[in-house]
């Protein structure tokens, strides 16, 4: 019997049934499963080599259990490249591809179109934008099987846009008269979906330990329109799968769907609609949900799975996959040392990120009390250049300003269109940015912290801002939180985030991908100008800045124009705008100052309890770096550029 998950990076447990819940399979018992199944959804992350190898796996071994014939290498399967349907086919439908681009894939699959050329005419299409380079496996190991063919399973990303531009109904109706929904589809979903859905958006925890309902209270703020949006998207991919199996070969034929997790785990979206479609039975669809395995070494698989899934009686999917990725194949002899710098780089980034979660999660969780330094935070915004007006409209939110600069001076943003904030924290920028779009624009906000999201969020809905609002994502991983994930906002802003983020290549990249032709981005950060003297505990921030002379190249490599780096304002050290001139500019009417029992109180805490990041526990520690001179190591600056 097969060692579990020995054809690929990971390992297999079984959800489904609870009596079996978190217990783990064997890749020879997971085969079975495939080859009883008519229809196998997976729900992936994108981009994820060990996922694509899974997938690769799915697929092959669905061909073979309709031929009974086992694939033995490339070399032979070209030799049966002549398709043979007698045994039925496998219809491999994936997110990635639009339906209308089947003439392009039938190209692919019919061999007169190479995989250079479906790349090339993939992206000249420009609807999706996903990065088929992570695909390449499946794509090529479909292509050269006689009986699997590759479909597009979405429908174009324009509907969804018209339908938050324009309304349900005449979404409904462009994309009925187009054939890519039924005409029968309402785009209804029930609570429970929307209940998941929200969550998803937002990072509330939907069920507690025990499986039970969790009672955190549920936000209505996306049921009118970005629901009906994902559920557009459901909807086409289950018609998509309802024609094919349609055919001649109805009883032949197996589909593999391959969809965004958030399309199919508790079996909302995808699979209850192929359900409801084909009337198949439950036992006949295998849902395969995928899950980065821990880091930590010895962990409590059962704990893992019920905190992420809540626990057998939520029946999220049949099987998980947990897998571990480094982004490397299995290394050769004598290379180990390379695996290990590799290792060692990801946990330094895993450490990073969960260290400012857990940082970030505190601000989060005391910024709705009351108190703070309202003069202090009106002096920090006037001399980052924040006009006044802007300062009355952010009001008391104003002393949950977290930045470097303002992003507000370079983004240019007008009313009516879409942004995107980028580590946006308690949400003042994007405030800000909802003030300039309007109503008839849209503002999204992206944060690590499932606990500032949670409070911007609930400050959005309390002033009355619907435009606005906010996604719980690290942003490495935004895509899978964002379904509009490429071309669909004509500015990104972001402020302070990028300091922190480790991998900052794909924090741009995804800027890029976010952007519309001619979008343009407004990145405050901080740099280091040079190197870091070795030898010295700098602190986490400085550790993971990036170098000045990198920026604009990293940029251009990209695809960016028009790349500028703004030194105007880049001092360390900011003069914080006093009481006189503030009251020169008309600021300090209606300002509480504070009283001296306010300043008597703990510098770890803002006001009634608030926490701050830069507290009096972090200046202890780094108080050796007080020598420096912060001027000449590091810099505030802003990125501007244009995507063409």
């Amino acid at each position: 019997m097969a060692s579990p998950a020995s054809a690929f990076r990971g390992r297999l447990f079984r959800l489904a049934p609870q009596t079996l819940f978190s217990k783990e399979i064997t890749q020879n018992d997971f085969d079975n499963s495939i080859s009883n199944s008519n229809v196998v959804v997976l729900g992936e992350y994108h981009g994820v080599p060990s996922i694509v190898k899974l997938q690769t796996h799915i697929q092959d071994r669905m061909a073979e259990s309709l031929q009974d014939v086992r694939i033995a290498n490339k070399d032979s399967m070209r030799k049966l490249k002549m398709k043979d349907d007698s045994h039925g086919k496998v219809r491999v439908v994936l997110e990635h591809f639009s339906t209308e681009m089947q003439d392009l894939l039938n190209r692919y699959n019919g061999g007169t179109l190479d995989l250079n050329g479906l790349n090339k005419e993939y992206h000249t299409i420009g609807t999706e934008g996903h990065n088929l380079a992570p695909y390449i496996p499946s794509l090529e190991a479909a292509r050269i099987h006689p009986n699997i063919s590759i479909h597009g399973g979405f429908i174009p990303r324009t509907y969804a846009r018209l339908l938050m531009k324009e309304g349900k109904e005449k979404a409904l109706q462009a994309a009925s008269k187009a054939g890519f929904i039924s005409k029968y589809e309402t785009l209804e979903g029930t609570d429970q979906h929307y209940n998941f859905f929200e969550s998803l958006l937002t990072g509330r925890n939907i069920y507690d330990s025990n499986g039970n309902d969790s009672a955190e209270e549920m936000s209505d703020r996306f049921r009118e329109k970005m629901f009906p949006a994902q559920i557009i998207k459901d909807a086409s991919m289950a018609f998509c799968v309802k024609n094919l199996l349609s055919g001649k070969n109805k009883a032949k034929d197996k589909v593999l769907v391959v969809c965004g997790v958030g399309h199919m785990l508790h079996s909302y979206g995808v699979p209850e609609r192929i359900m409801a479609n084909l009337s198949v039975d439950k036992e006949k669809i295998l849902r395969v949900a995928c899950l980065p395995m821990p880091a930590d070494g010895e962990i409590d698989l059962e704990k893992v799975l019920t905190d992420a899934y809540g626990g057998p009686a939520w029946d999220a999917a049949d099987v998980i996959f947990l897998y571990t990725d480094d982004g490397a194949e299995e290394e050769a002899p004598g290379a180990a040392s390379a695996a290990q710098v590799q290792k060692e780089t990801r946990e330094s980034a895993e450490k990073i990120q969960e260290e400012t979660r857990q940082a970030y999660d505190r601000v989060g969780s005391s910024a709705y009390k009351e108190g703070g330094d309202m003069l202090k935070a009106r002096g920090i915004l006037t001399s980052l250049y924040y006009t006044p007006e802007e300062i009355d409209f952010a009001g008391a939110d104003a002393v949950n300003y977290q930045g470097v600069g303002c992003p507000h001076r370079h983004a240019n943003i007008q009313e009516g269109e879409s942004v995107l904030d980028m580590g946006s924290g308690l949400g003042v920028d994007s405030l800000l940015a909802a003030r300039s779009v309007g109503p008839n624009g849209r503002v999204v906000g992206v944060d690590l912290s499932s606990e500032c999201v949670q409070h911007a969020n609930n400050r959005a809905e309390k002033r009355g801002v619907g435009s606005l609002s906010f996604v719980h994502s690290p942003l490495e991983n935004i895509g899978s939180r964002i379904d509009e994930r490429e071309e669909c906002f004509d500015a990104v802003i972001s402020n302070g985030a990028f300091c922190l983020l480790p991998n900052k290549r794909k924090g741009v990249f995804l800027a890029y991908r976010l952007l519309k032709p001619n979008g343009r981005i407004a990145v405050c950060r901080t740099v280091i100008k040079d190197q870091l003297e070795d030898g010295v505990e700098w602190s986490i921030c400085m550790q993971t800045f990036a170098k000045m002379g990198e920026i604009k190249s990293m940029l251009l490599s990209l695809g960016f124009e028009d790349v500028e780096i703004d030194l105007s304002d880049s001092l360390m050290e900011i003069a914080i705008t006093e009481e006189e001139e503030l009251e020169e500019l008309g600021l300090l009417q209606g300002t509480d100052l504070g009283s001296s029992e306010n300043e008597k109180k703990d510098e770890d805490d803002d006001g009634e309890g608030r926490f701050k990041v830069h507290n009096e526990e972090g200046r202890q520690k780094y108080r050796h770096l007080e020598k420096f001179d912060m001027n000449k190591l590091c810099a505030r600056v802003v990125i501007k550029a244009r995507k063409p």
